[in-house]
């Protein structure tokens, strides 16, 4: 009779708290009939953002993310960092979405990116030289300076600026079409570095100011919690190598990612890419390599089988050769 009187009492509830219950129930759900570990968040997600036409009318995004280790995701959940939950909600919008770069890192399909680990900010600009012409992104992330500061001996916090102007400028230059969202460097634990960072930050955050200024599609996306903002990563999100951040700290940086892509759309400066022959799609791209690679393996051994009856049909001949 209890369970009864609950439920008539949930039937007179207005349609946005049925909605909510019913969320929170499929949620449990989901939890009970997983056998893997769920990700509440994500799921969450996907009820409280629903699917949308798109970001700019739904133009394909063509997105690289610029950095070292930290953009790389290291010391994550399958090195997936903030660049997945990026993804995750760019495509929830409505958008074609392909992520491109030289590497490619990180526990799920669409994984390149343009970061390596421990790349500081100026051999950064020189490998963007061999891919930004060809690929052209139409959206660039950048989470560069924190290697500069972790190797303080050959590198350290003097002429971050200049360095991280040339590299925007080169961007620009290069992907005449991007968008670019510049990034400052989280906290460090450690006092020495800390000291770097400060330093640093100061220093992109005057190169986006002049972009800004002079009317360059830039947004800058503060990570350091001195700004006084909330939701930054603190010390308590920084994992036991003293470098990186716990999943905790990589979710704040990705929501920070995702509320100045939704400034620049607001702005109205997203373009669409141009057709240079990369697909919009990663993931379709991905799956199509994939299916290349084992229709390649498939027919390896019958060309492996006719190479071995060609030996076959050489070697008498050439003995006969010799013997002549």
């Amino acid at each position: 009779m209890k369970v009864l009187s609950v439920f008539g009492r949930c039937s007179q509830l207005p349609a946005f708290y049925k909605f909510t219950i019913v969320g929170v129930i499929a949620l449990i759900l989901i939890a009970t009939l997983q056998t893997g570990p769920v990700d509440f968040r994500q799921h969450w997600d996907k009820l409280r953002k629903p699917k949308k036409h798109g970001l700019a009318d739904g133009i394909p995004l063509r997105v690289m993310f610029i950095g070292a280790s930290m953009t790389l995701g290291e010391h994550s959940t399958g090195n997936r960092g903030f660049r997945k939950q990026v993804r995750d909600w760019l495509v929830s919008q409505g958008n074609e979405v392909n992520y491109v770069g030289q590497n490619r890192y990180g526990n799920f399909l669409d994984n390149d990116v343009q970061a390596f680990g421990a790349q500081p900010i100026k051999p950064t600009l020189e490998r963007c030289k061999e891919i930004v012409p060809q690929t052209q992104p139409n959206l660039i992330l950048i989470n560069a300076g924190s290697s500069d500061c972790f190797q303080q001996a050959h590198w350290g916090p003097a002429f971050i600026l200049q360095k991280m102007r040339h590299l925007v400028d080169y961007l620009f230059e290069a992907s005449p079409r991007a968008t670019i969202i510049m990034s400052t460097i989280i906290t460090s634990p450690w006092d020495n570095v800390e000291d770097c960072v400060t330093s640093a930050n100061a220093q992109i955050r005057q190169v986006a100011t002049d972009l800004i200024r002079e009317g360059k599609p830039v947004v800058l996306a503060e990570m350091h919690h001195d700004q006084g903002l909330p939701n930054r990563v603190e010390k308590k999100h920084i994992g036991k190598d003293k470098m990186h951040p716990i999943d905790a700290g990589y979710f704040l940086m990705g929501d920070i990612f995702i509320d100045s892509i939704q400034d620049v759309e607001e702005k109205g400066w997203l373009q669409a890419p141009v057709n240079n022959g990369v697909p919009y799609d990663g993931e379709a791209e991905r799956h199509a390599e994939m299916a290349k690679s084992k229709e390649q393996i498939e027919e390896k051994p019958d060309e492996q089988a006719k190479t071995e009856e060609d030996k076959v049909e050489v070697k008498p001949n050439t003995r006969r050769r010799r013997n002549m």
